[in-house]
C-alpha cells in the first residue's frame, strides 16, 4: 500500500492552490483523527494510522470544485497512485453517505468521516454545532415543498437539493459512528 507522507500531503495541497484556511481545517481534522485513532488503539482495534493521517490531510483537496469535491478529490488522489487514500476521501462527505458505495464501513473510513464532522474551520466542535454550521453555510430553504412527500427542500448555493429529513439522517449516521468509535468517551 502506497501512502503519501504528511510532507507530501501538504505539498499536494499547496500544488493544488488550496487556501490556507482549508489547509488549517485539514490539519485539524488530521489532529482530531489521531485522537480517535488513539481511542481505538487503546481498545486493541487495528487501524492504519498513516492511511488515516494522509486521508485526513487530503480529504478536501478538491474543496474548491463546485460540486462533489469528495468524488473529484478521490479520483485525483487515485490518479496519483494512492487508491486506498482515495477510498477514504470518497467516503468522507454527506451527500451520498446513505448510498452503499459511499457509506463509511472500515474503521479508517469512519474516522475520516467522523473527524471531518467534528471540525468547524480549524476548531473542534460538537456534532450538533458542526451540523448547525453546515446548514447555515451550505443550505437555504426553498419556498417549495416536495409535492409528493410534503418535505421541506433545502438547497445548496450550487443548486443541489436535499430534503430536510435527509440532513437529519446524516446527523444520525454521524452520531451512530461517533458512538461506535468512541463509546462513552468524549473528545
Amino acid at each position: 500500500m502506497k501512502i503519501p507522507t504528511k510532507e507530501e500531503c501538504l505539498r499536494l495541497l499547496k500544488a493544488n492552490n488550496i487556501p490556507d484556511n482549508i489547509i488549517a481545517h485539514t490539519k485539524k481534522v488530521c489532529d482530531f483523527s489521531m485522537k480517535v485513532y488513539e481511542v481505538l488503539y487503546n481498545r486493541s482495534i487495528k487501524v492504519n494510522k498513516n492511511l488515516v493521517a494522509a486521508a485526513a490531510l487530503l480529504h478536501d483537496i478538491k474543496k474548491l470544485e463546485l460540486e462533489e469535491h469528495e468524488i473529484k478529490g478521490a479520483k485525483y488522489i487515485q490518479s496519483l497512485g494512492y487508491p486506498e487514500v482515495a477510498v477514504l476521501i470518497k467516503k468522507h462527505g454527506l451527500r451520498h453517505s446513505n448510498e452503499k458505495e459511499f457509506k463509511p464501513i472500515t474503521w479508517e473510513e469512519k474516522i475520516i468521516f467522523y473527524s471531518d464532522k467534528r471540525v468547524k474551520n480549524d476548531k473542534i466542535v460538537s456534532v450538533d454545532e458542526r451540523f448547525e454550521y453546515i446548514k447555515q453555510t451550505y443550505f437555504r430553504p426553498t419556498k417549495d415543498l416536495n409535492k409528493s412527500s410534503g418535505s421541506e427542500i433545502l438547497q445548496t448555493a450550487t443548486g443541489l437539493q436535499y430534503k430536510r429529513e435527509d440532513v437529519e439522517k446524516e446527523i444520525k449516521l454521524t452520531k451512530d459512528i461517533e458512538k461506535e468509535l468512541l463509546g462513552n468517551k468524549m473528545l
